[in-house]
């Protein structure tokens, strides 16, 4: 997310110190309620260990089913991106020559599933407007208790035991390829170049892209690979030809798949920043693939909280000052109970550093949790390095009327089978305040896929009159049509004959569609606070509490409130308060 801030040149000299740091705290506040042109928002789905999918049953349309919930709930919260899992523990998720199906899908390794998962999660991911990019666990190939998985013929570790290396550290052994084998780079690199060309992923994402510490048995690949070079250098070194021999192979079959990692979130330590150090522990130098170019982006895991010694805004900061021209996308430790109810405050500190995005680790850790921050739909961040196409927009968008009574419309419109096919992925649909608006971001309503060309619209809690309705087109890499479509208009009748009322008196205004719903609308000469409050049996009881804007505000309530005799709204920031009668 990118936002200018001009300041006058006289600034300094105009104002003292109190005022100074006052005027910077209200300009924060401003750059944190800016328009939210582009933000990645994305969160790790898990597969391994079934962290957060599949659910703990091989019945495979079950599994479907979870999976189509885990997406709708993350499209209603407003996020973008999708993290899926699908290599781990030596097993994938996806139709693969060189690993075996995890068993997670159908009880065996290797076994045969009525449905191709990652084809599967690809469709819906794309049906909810959500780009889906490939988490793959990329060097280490087994941890854990599932000894039928590691013991399996197929699992690598079986078939080349000269590639695995076992680790034990801190109580917990792993199993992991050497990574100064040049065939392992080779292996690795091509699990992945096949996936990419079998797949229509948005993005491969790198995890455990690295070497587990410092103690590593890798003496014989150095001893006949390193030609003198020191030992740390020779690692990084490799985990780099690594990274550059899969971005090589992704971006020859679709140069448009965005190269991601995820590298863990203190590169080097400093003050304020002391933790497990990417560079020199584990031999990740991220931010030189950064400055190569390698990567399109980096979501470093920053799992620390803004009041750890090890601080959530130093790092973040820090990764967005070294970013070289990619993108950093911040990874938030959803999962601890000193982070969580911080992340509205991380996504506002993200916003002010200009990162391009937040991720958070993992989704069960957020499926219930109600974002504050993300009012709005937005688009992911443009990657402009990549390209890519602005199509033509859709033509002839029209609405036909379902059903008037429960405010159900059609939207239709035509586009030629060959934008479909060559440049369209997503359509979007916005919702303008007037016909003459500009489309901005805040009118975003939803991301529809290329393969439809109609769209089932529910008005049945109009909040305005007129309602203006216009279709763009979307790019795989979200570049957007530079005209949008014709314009539709919807007008909702019953509210018009309401504001004609209002207009008249001035005053709130009660009334009920045909459906048994009640309507209010409420003028204010300020931004405030009100009260509705139901009142039975010379009993008051409080319907809702909410804010209102300056001028006319229209509230839908259940169309159980005509339990009521009488509404009382209290207005908290003018004083005064209205009775009208159910």
């Amino acid at each position: 997310m990118n936002i200018s801030v001009t300041y006058p040149n006289n600034i300094y000299k105009l104002i003292s110190t109190k005022m100074l740091v006052f005027v910077l705290m209200l300009l924060i506040q401003s750059i944190i309620h800016a328009q939210i042109d582009r933000e990645t928002r994305a969160v790790w789905v898990a597969t391994n260990y079934r962290l957060d999918w599949p659910p703990p049953t091989y019945d495979q349309e079950k599994q479907k089913q979870a999976l189509v919930k885990i997406f709708d709930n993350i499209k209603e919260k407003n996020l973008n991106t999708v993290y899926f899992q699908v290599r781990n523990n030596g097993t994938v998720l996806f139709n693969s020559s060189y690993e075996p199906l995890s068993p997670y899908i159908t009880g065996k390794v290797g076994g045969i599933a009525s449905y191709d998962p990652l084809k599967f999660a690809i469709e819906e991911a794309h049906k909810h407007g959500l780009e889906i990019h490939a988490w793959i666990n990329t060097v280490r190939c087994f941890t854990g208790n599932e000894s039928a998985t590691f013991n399996n013929p197929n699992h690598i570790a079986q078939r080349k035991p000269e590639w695995v290396v076992e680790d034990f550290r801190e109580g917990v052994k792993s199993y992991w390829l050497d990574p100064g084998l040049p065939e392992v780079r080779e292996y690795i690199a091509n699990i992945i170049e096949e996936m990419v060309d079998k797949y229509d992923v948005d993005g491969v994402h790198l995890d455990f892209i690295r070497y587990p510490g410092k103690n590593f048995d890798d003496a014989f690949s150095y001893n006949v690979y390193a030609n003198g070079i020191p030992l740390d250098d020779w690692r990084r070194n490799n985990i780099t030809s690594l990274v550059e021999l899969i971005n090589k192979k992704v971006k020859s079959k679709k140069p448009f798949v965005k190269m991601g990692a995820a590298p863990i979130g203190v590169f080097k330590n400093q003050n304020g920043m002391f933790g497990w150090e990417g560079f020199t522990e584990i031999y990740q130098d991220s931010r030189e693939w950064l400055r190569r170019g390698l990567l399109d982006y980096v979501a470093p895991q920053i799992y620390w909280s803004l009041n750890e010694n090890t601080r959530f805004d130093l790092l973040a900061k820090e990764w967005v000052e070294n970013s070289f021209g990619r993108q950093v996308v911040l990874g938030i430790g959803a999962y601890k109970e000193n982070v969580k109810p911080e992340i509205e405050e991380m996504i506002n500190y993200s916003r002010i550093i200009n990162a391009d995005g937040v991720a958070f680790f993992r989704y069960s850790s957020i499926a219930d949790y109600n974002f504050k921050n993300f009012h709005y739909k937005v688009l992911p961040t443009l990657m402009s390095w990549l390209g890519g196409i602005y199509p033509n927009p859709p033509s002839n968008l029209e609405v036909n009327v379902a059903n008037s009574e429960n405010g159900k419309y059609r939207l239709q419109w035509k586009v030629t089978e060959k934008q479909s096919k060559d440049s369209i992925a997503y359509f979007g649909l916005y919702s303008l305040p007037h016909p003459a608006a500009e489309l901005l971001p805040d009118y975003l309503v939803d991301v529809i896929p290329a393969n439809q060309n109609s769209y089932s619209l529910i008005i049945d809690k109009p909040d305005r009159v007129n309602y203006y309705f216009t279709l763009n087109s979307i790019s795989k890499l979200w570049n957007e049509s530079i005209e949008p479509s014709n314009i539709v208009h919807i007008k909702n009748d019953d509210l018009a004959m309401m504001v004609k009322d209002f207009q008249i008196t001035g005053k709130p205004i009660l009334t009920k569609d045909g459906e048994g719903n009640y309507m209010l609308l409420i003028p204010s000469s300020i931004s405030q606070e009100i009260e509705l409050l139901g009142k039975k049996e010379n009993k008051w009881a409080l319907i809702l509490k909410r804010d209102i804007a300056t001028g006319k505000n229209l509230i839908s309530l259940k169309n159980d409130s005509n339990r009521f005799d009488s509404l009382r709204i209290k207005f908290l920031g003018s004083g005064g308060e209205v009775e009208l009668r159910f």
